[in-house]
């Protein structure tokens, strides 16, 4: 049985145009442009732009949208030129269609794509960047967790790779947690200049078509349909048409994350490492066979799931910036690889949060016997001997342990350079 098509003509010419075989623009943005559309047809009317009856079916419609029942009219490739014309055409006729209306003079009454398209976009980064940002809490609170459980387990610590001094397993894991926090902040300072839209500053943000009287209603309903009560206009509506430094803000704190992520990803990929030829420290639980071929091997899939998705967002936040960059004159023009890098990336990092977190952080195992026998075979416990015996006493004691395989513990005392109860009030970490 034959689809029934409920675009018109502008969608079906952006098919031919950019016939990608890639994914069509995502769900998120087109609900985003669908709310922004219902906000618009109930400000149009408030505003004398259009009638009542025109106003409602188009609010109707919106509804029946966002409920999912329409997925499959909007078709064009998440690709395209066009500064967005061709998925915000796509929406107009869709909406057009099941309204009655028409998709420019009613549908698309007050607006253009070049304020539709950044302020959607904005609606559902806002949306998504809370939903993730719920997910990093998660995430900060089993580090948190963590750090208390392995709080007394006294380690190795290590610069370079190299031995360095004690910690506790507990400070590495509370500092991966501050770290985290750190970057929500950073995320969080972003997300405020998403708050700032530029809907109602039409073709180059001197509002030509929208009457003041829409945009200060527009507003209002918008606040109220997304339930992002600290939507506002720019000060300057011209400034959001012709740049989407924005979003290069948004991506960039969140690629940070990303960066962060990776770096612990990495640090506990080597102190997992093994079971018996590597440092064995922690272990992750085995998910799934690591190997096709080696029987028994267990791979820290989920930290390198983590480092993965760095690399993948680094790719992204660097098409935003240059996408950004491409702006010209009073237009971003290209908002489509934009948009679509951008709610990639931030449905991606939700996910990985959440896995990381249930299927890595959670079930990580801490190998209390590994580190203590890692820590005494190593020369850390040297630099908190220093400031009792000095530091070329402690050289030569150092020299002697590497040369001979004992201990530090161990030369200390056959030397009798401190009793046993000294040596071991000395080794306490504070």
């Amino acid at each position: 049985m034959k689809k029934n098509i409920l675009y018109g003509p502008q969608t079906k010419a952006s098919l031919e145009n950019f016939p990608f075989d890639y994914h069509k623009v995502l769900k998120e943005f087109v609900y985003a442009m669908v709310m922004i559309k219902k906000a618009a047809a109930i400000a149009n009317y408030k505003a004398g732009k259009i009638d009542k009856k025109i106003s409602d079916k188009i609010v109707t419609a919106c509804d029946e949208i966002l409920k999912g029942k329409y997925d499959d009219q909007f078709v064009v490739s998440a690709h395209h030129g066009g500064a967005g014309t061709s998925i915000h055409m796509n929406v107009n006729e869709v909406i057009g269609t099941l309204s009655g209306a028409h998709p420019n003079d009613h549908v698309n009454a007050s607006q253009s794509t070049n304020d539709v398209n950044p302020s959607s976009l904005k609606v559902a980064s806002i949306k998504l960047t809370r939903k993730m940002l719920k997910s990093l809490d998660y995430l900060i609170s089993v580090f948190d967790k963590k750090s208390q459980e392995y709080k007394s387990i006294q380690k190795l610590g290590r610069t370079h790779f190299q031995d360095a001094v004690p910690t506790t397993l507990g400070a590495e894991f509370g500092s991966y947690r501050d770290i985290l926090k750190r970057d929500k902040k950073r995320i969080e300072d972003a997300l405020n200049y998403l708050f700032e839209l530029n809907l109602g500053a039409t073709a180059i943000g001197n509002s030509i078509n929208a009457p003041k009287e829409y945009i200060i209603h527009v507003y209002k309903e918008l606040r109220l349909i997304t339930e992002i009560n600290e939507l506002k206009p720019l000060e300057n509506l011209m400034s959001g048409t012709s740049s989407d430094a924005d979003f290069c803000h948004i991506s960039g704190a969140v690629t940070i994350l990303c960066n962060d992520l990776s770096k612990i990803a990495l640090d506990l990929r080597f102190m997992s490492s093994g079971p018996r030829g590597g440092i064995g420290e922690i272990s992750f639980k085995e998910l799934q066979p690591g190997s096709s071929i080696m029987p028994g091997k267990v791979n820290p899939i989920m930290a390198e799931t983590i480092n993965q998705t760095y690399y993948l967002i680094s790719g992204k936040n660097l098409s935003i910036h240059q996408a950004a960059e491409g702006a010209h004159m009073e237009l971003g023009v290209m908002l489509p690889i934009i948009a679509d890098s951008l709610i990639t990336m931030l449905k991606i990092v939700d996910t990985a949060l959440n896995i990381f977190t249930d299927r890595g952080i959670k079930m990580i195992i801490a190998n209390k016997e590994r580190c203590k026998e890692l820590l005494e075979r190593s020369t850390a416990y040297a630099t908190l001997l220093t400031p009792r015996l000095g530091y070329d006493v402690v050289s030569k004691v150092v020299k002697e342990s590497v040369s001979t395989g004992k201990t530090i513990r161990e030369v200390i005392l056959e030397k009798k350079l401190l009793s046993a109860v000294e040596l071991e009030k000395l080794l306490v970490l504070k």
